[in-house]
């Protein structure tokens, strides 16, 4: 009898966890699904459209957002230009600068430098975020943040703009 009434407990548990409802202030969410869910919110907020909140925040990933978002203004018409693109796994890099002064290819290269450091917290930062901050580069966590956001900044990026393949091709959405 006692192992019944432990079976209808763990029924009745079950049943009100699936109950959640996930809201937009609110994200009830597993890791791999909470990445995939900042991505798309946090690009869609960087790219300048409407956002619901993002599911996760800690010092890192505040510290990496606002360095993005503050940083963006300048990013923006080189990708849109061509100057630099987007890499696979999440990063970015200058594409074609042959028409830039030694100065503005240091300020570029300084840019990007930047970008990239700050991408690299964030994608850090998430892994903490989403609890496999322990060992996240040997256990492939801070890799599969970079693949995830990569794929997301390439899909919510215009027409136009260039992506750097694995092997290192650059393809014109």
């Amino acid at each position: 009898m006692r192992r019944g009434a432990v079976l209808v407990a763990a029924f009745v548990a079950l049943a009100g966890l699936a109950a959640c409802e996930t809201t937009p202030d609110i994200v009830f969410t597993y890791g791999a699904q909470g990445v995939e869910i900042q991505a798309q919110r946090l690009v869609s907020e960087v790219y300048g459209a409407p956002s619901d909140p993002l599911p996760y925040s800690n010092g890192d990933l505040v510290f990496a957002i606002q360095g993005i978002k503050t940083r963006w203004p300048s990013l923006k018409p080189l990708l849109d230009d061509g100057t630099v693109g987007l890499t696979d796994d999440g990063d970015v890099a200058l594409r074609d600068a042959s028409s830039r002064s030694d100065g503005e290819l240091k300020s570029l290269r300084s840019l990007v430098k930047a970008e990239n450091r700050e991408r690299f917290f964030l994608y850090r930062g998430m892994t903490s975020a989403t609890g496999h901050d322990g060992d996240a580069m040997a256990s492939g966590w801070m890799e599969y943040c970079e693949q995830v956001f990569g794929k997301e900044w390439w899909r919510q990026a215009p027409k136009g703009w260039w992506l750097r393949g694995p092997r290192g091709e650059w393809v014109q959405k």
